[in-house]
């Protein structure tokens, strides 16, 4: 009697193991998606070039008149900062004075689409003599591509200063920044 007790507890145990072995895993759900609710910030970093167009106001050799040209540079963004480099170049109407041009450092602060720097460095006259520039300014980016400006810069060449307000647009490069 007690063979056939053990032979039916492990028969029953055996066929349990064999019926639970047929059910099928049950794995979890994937996870949902993620979804952002805030948009991804705008990224500065990325080679540029553009127009810009406005008014000086002159003092000993240059007169007030009007400045219009182009600038090129490169701008790195580190969370919320920007570093960048420019040259420029620009037409001037200033009476004996036709050109400055400029190499400048940029330094700012984004909030996200809108851009607040200062800026600094060597300036010319009609590619000759040497000065000083320094000035600010702000830039909206319109689109990923396009960005809109407004910028002052203080010329000094010896004594001879010039105070220029200008707009610039900008198209922008950032293939290789992956911005």
């Amino acid at each position: 009697m007690l063979r056939l007790a053990v032979s039916a507890s492990a028969l029953a145990l055996l066929s349990s193991m064999a019926v639970a072995a047929d059910l099928p895993i049950m794995s979890p759900p994937p996870p949902a998606p993620m979804l952002s609710t805030t948009p991804i910030a705008y990224n500065w970093s990325g080679f540029y070039i553009g127009l810009h167009g406005g008014w000086g106001w002159g003092d000993g050799a240059f007169d007030d008149g009007a400045v219009a040209g182009g600038q090129l540079g490169v701008n790195w963004q580190w969370n919320n900062f920007v570093l960048g480099v420019e040259g420029d170049g620009s037409w001037a109407d200033f009476g004996s004075i036709d050109s400055v041009e400029t190499i400048r450092a940029r330094g700012g602060f984004a909030f996200d689409r809108f851009l607040v720097y200062g800026t600094g460095g060597a300036a010319f006259q009609d590619f000759d003599d040497l000065g000083w520039v320094a000035g600010g300014g702000g830039e909206f980016a319109l689109t990923d591509f396009v960005t809109l400006g407004v910028e002052y810069l203080h010329y000094d060449f010896d004594g001879d200063t010039a105070d220029v307000v200008r707009g610039r647009v900008n198209a922008k490069f950032n293939s290789l920044f992956g911005g």
